[in-house]
């Protein structure tokens, strides 16, 4: 078979119609509301990212971290993060600055820590 004749063939075999019966592109109505499907950048709700330092003199010689935090976070939920630096139990601590002992139901934001303060770990018998 020479090309000529394979072409021919070819296109006969391809005589059928192509044209199908696709919408019409005029009668689809774009969406009223198009913008770009990417979620929305939220307001922080937790305040903003401060860095801190916890500071225990709980069990033998002091120890001193650098935790990275939001102001608006619980002061439970930090504590809880801290007694997993320092390998303690979040109910043999409290947290203190500025001589006055945090309570775990209220944000950070509530004691005007501002970054690079100290906050101090004291031991639950000690706080009031």
């Amino acid at each position: 078979m020479d090309e000529e004749e394979f072409d021919e063939e070819f296109d006969e075999d391809f005589d059928e119609s192509l044209d199908e019966d696709f919408d019409d592109p005029s009668s689809k109505h774009p969406t009223k509301d198009f913008r770009v499907k990417t979620p929305e950048r939220k307001k922080s709700p937790e305040g903003k990212k401060i860095s801190v330092f916890f500071l225990s003199t709980i069990g033998p010689g002091e120890k001193k971290q650098k935790l990275l935090v939001f102001t608006g976070n619980k002061i439970g939920d930090i504590k809880d993060t801290v007694a997993n630096l320092f390998a303690l139990d979040p109910s043999d601590f409290h947290l203190s600055s500025g001589g006055v002992t945090m309570d775990e139901f209220s944000n950070l934001n509530d004691y005007n820590v501002a970054d690079g303060d100290d906050i101090l770990l004291i031991p639950a018998s000690i706080a009031g």
